[in-house]
């Protein structure tokens, strides 16, 4: 009886944190099939055409951290236009990695911010969360298929 009771307490426990439940924490990876190094090129591209992109100056300090993930390659990508926010953007897995081959190359937004704070996909409603990717998508995603020639996949 106690082991029973026990089994249901940490069954219903790992529901309500999440797990089995199907529930999505993050959001969307977006697999490109080429390497890292030609997506890595054609996001600087991207930010080299795109000077909007660039963090403004009265954001700067809300990116105080990218000393601490240099071992990761990221990119923010800043939106103005309404809602003014801010995509924080990186690879799936590092560099030694097993995720990581030559032929594909998974890129996926890590956390959002309003000029206020960062937020993970954790802390974002879903109809949010649906917006900030049908955003990425149009603003970020499609101009990086023009530049490589290659369509994304979306993975979730």
């Amino acid at each position: 009886m106690i082991k029973q009771t026990l089994l249901l307490l940490i069954g219903a426990s790992l529901i309500g944190c999440g797990f089995g439940t199907g529930r999505k924490e993050g959001f969307d990876k977006r697999v490109f099939s080429l390497s890292k190094q030609t997506l890595t090129s054609a996001i600087d591209s991207l930010i080299d055409e795109h000077q909007e992109y660039k963090i403004p100056e009265k954001w700067v300090g809300l990116y105080n951290w990218k000393e601490e993930n240099d071992f990761e390659y990221s990119h923010i990508f800043y939106l103005q236009a309404k809602p003014e926010e801010m995509y924080y953007v990186s690879f799936v897995g590092n560099q030694k990695d097993s995720v990581q081959n030559s032929k594909a190359a998974t890129i996926v937004i890590k956390m959002v911010c309003d000029g206020s704070e960062w937020q993970n996909g954790k802390n974002i409603s879903r109809s949010e969360k649906a917006r900030i990717e049908k955003r990425f998508d149009k603003e970020v995603i499609a101009k990086l298929e023009q530049l490589t020639g290659t369509k994304a996949e979306m993975q979730r």
